[in-house]
């Protein structure tokens, strides 16, 4: 099972609907603990890597999060933007 490091932003759009996240595809983690001790770690080429990324934006929460998990929840997002309010 593999794990990957979910960044979500603060700003949001689309009248508080979406936000800007970042997926790491590289490296992914065979645990959750490789991937929190990832972060403890790394601190300093996470927040780097999100600035370039998003230079008007800040970090909100960093996840890891399970393969299956992040796949639905990316699925549910995508529609969620389809939806007219």
């Amino acid at each position: 099972m593999k794990w990957f490091l979910l960044a979500v932003m603060t700003i949001t759009y689309n009248g508080g609907l979406e936000k800007d996240m970042f997926v790491w595809s590289n490296p992914t983690f065979n645990s959750l603990e490789e991937c929190v001790d990832f972060v403890k770690n790394n601190n300093g080429p996470i927040y780097l890597t999100l600035k370039q990324e998003f230079p008007n934006d800040v970090l909100d929460r960093l996840f890891c999060v399970e393969q299956e998990k992040l796949k639905k929840f990316l699925e549910i997002n995508e529609a969620q933007k389809g939806l007219k309010i």
